[in-house]
């Protein structure tokens, strides 16, 4: 939200809870919201419930029936409607939104298309850029940082025609898949509000699965696009590492982040990536990788196709709702034709140790901020309890520990890669449990390590999908595993698998329930 000095506000969830408390309709007069109607071209229509997905609301949008501001208006009524219980945004773009949606509008009437994302309301995780709007990384020490350029991905997102909400809460600096924030204060998960959303992309997840937007950004570094995902009921996929540029999106460790999308279902995952996707000069990790559209082969199905089960792995200490899951999710591969296989990989087996891979993780971050974490004479004050932790650990890690990690790593990722010489992809939990408690203990969160992080290690691309509930109705995620570059196949995978159970369908407790 701009103030009338020009600036844009860091909204914070207690200012939300006396807006809310104020009334909806004073919300919506002091913050500029207009009434919630399309224009009539003949008598007056009857509301239409929201767009399910990016490609529904791409249709109404272009036969008329809806308009991107009537869209954007409605879904910032729910932020406001909602952000109280869920805490899902930093600062809300709501002026610039509203500007930009009747801009789309304007375009779409005098014949100019963008393409598949022109009109649609999306969300960006609080450390991409934005030009002249706060970009905090969830960190106090970073309150007033407000960057000149957009991010790579934020650039290529507008010139898709996107219309950004606001920036989502996070993990400070990523630190993390709880969803906890000091700062700026916990994101709550709106299928239980006591529970995590999972992080670090933890507002971008949260708002997805209220309904509130249809899609948005993460990051990966350790899992944090696909904790979110499993934990919520939606779709998001790590890319291979430097398929899309990481330019003016704050490092959390170099030779691990990825960026990528989420949303509500498989397909609008596709949309997003092929907006975001593309070799980048300005970042050096970039890949040159032939331009691919991947919502191309989402219809195709599974049949014939080799899924792998990882022996000592895909099933080990995992909660037994998680097991029978997973198990189903299988068994659903196979009546739909794929092949199932039980594959080795012996490094998964026990020589691959996950406290490593963190700890050459957290190496890198001090290298990041760790000079200026020092530098600050306020660091406790402005430094929450797991950066600062994670600081102290990465000091102690030596030099040497690291760039014996960083010698290993080749052949390492040459061992994994040989499994897909029998199969196509990998099938695993995304992660071992369901969402713990928001207050629960650090154990709860670091048994998820052992699922994303050795492919965040290896640079392999992974999509996680829906599939199922525990019995107390919380969500449960498959992670789909593939080689390098095979974000096509493993979106088609993902997709031949979520049209066959539907579970992106159910909704949370607390979601936008707006007509439009």
């Amino acid at each position: 939200m701009r103030r009338r000095s020009g600036e844009y506000r860091l909204w914070t969830r207690r200012d939300f809870i006396k807006l809310s408390a104020a009334g909806i309709g004073a919300v919506s007069l002091g913050m500029g919201c207009a009434p919630l109607v399309t224009t009539p071209t003949s008598g007056p229509k009857p509301p239409m419930p929201l767009p399910m997905t990016i490609a529904e609301a791409g249709k109404r949008l272009r036969e008329g029936s809806l308009t991107s501001k009537a869209l954007t208006e409605t879904y910032l009524k729910c932020v406001k409607q909602l952000e109280p219980k869920l805490n899902a945004f930093i600062t809300l773009t709501e002026e610039q939104a509203l500007v930009t949606a009747s801009a789309m509008d304007a375009e779409l009437k005098a014949g100019k298309d963008r393409g598949p994302l022109h009109g649609i309301p999306i969300v960006n995780k609080d450390l991409y850029d934005t030009a002249g709007i706060p970009t905090t990384v969830g960190s106090e020490f970073f309150r007033k940082r407000v960057p000149k350029e957009d991010a790579t991905v934020v650039r290529k997102l507008k010139e898709a025609g996107t219309v950004m909400l606001g920036k989502t809460n996070m993990n400070e600096f990523a630190a993390g898949i709880s969803g906890t924030n000091q700062f700026f204060g916990d994101t709550h998960n709106p299928w239980d509000l006591d529970r995590s959303p999972g992080g670090s992309s933890s507002g971008t997840g949260a708002a997805i699965a209220a309904g509130i937007c249809l899609g948005g950004t993460g990051s990966d570094t350790g899992g944090s696009i696909r904790v979110p995902a499993s934990w919520l009921n939606i779709a998001g996929i790590r890319p291979t590492f430097g398929r899309v540029s990481l330019y003016g999106v704050y490092p959390r460790a170099y030779s691990l982040d990825c960026a990528g999308p989420l949303a509500r279902t498989v397909g609008d995952v596709a949309l997003l990536l092929n907006a975001m996707a593309g070799y980048d000069l300005k970042y050096s990790y970039s890949i040159q990788a032939l331009q691919e559209d991947f919502t191309v082969g989402l219809d195709k199905g599974v049949k014939a196709i080799r899924l792998g089960i990882i022996e000592n792995y895909t099933f080990r200490e995992i909660d037994p709702e998680i097991a029978q899951a997973v198990q189903a999710a299988v068994d659903k591969f196979t009546s739909l034709g794929a092949e199932i296989k039980t594959v080795k990989i012996p490094l998964f087996g026990g020589p691959l140790e996950y406290s490593s891979l963190f700890n050459m993780l957290l190496y890198e971050f001090n290298q990041i901020l760790g000079d200026e974490f020092r530098a600050e004479p306020r660091r406790k004050e402005v430094f929450g309890p797991i950066v600062q932790a994670n600081i102290d650990r990465g000091m102690k890690i030596t030099k040497e520990t690291y760039e014996k990690a960083r010698a290993e790593r080749p052949k390492q990722i040459i061992e994994v890669k040989e499994v897909f010489k029998s199969v196509d992809a990998l099938l695993t939990p995304t992660m071992p449990t369901v969402a713990p408690p928001l207050v629960g203990a650090s154990k709860d969160y670091d048994r998820g390590r052992q699922f994303t992080l050795p492919f965040s290690w290896t640079g392999l691309p992974s999509v996680a999908v829906p599939c199922g509930f525990s019995p107390a109705g919380l969500p449960i995620g498959l992670q789909i595993v593939g080689n390098e570059l095979q974000e096509g196949l493993l979106l088609r995978i993902a997709a031949a698998y979520e049209k066959a159970t539907e579970f992106y369908k159910r909704r949370p407790k607390v979601s936008c329930a707006e007509m439009v």
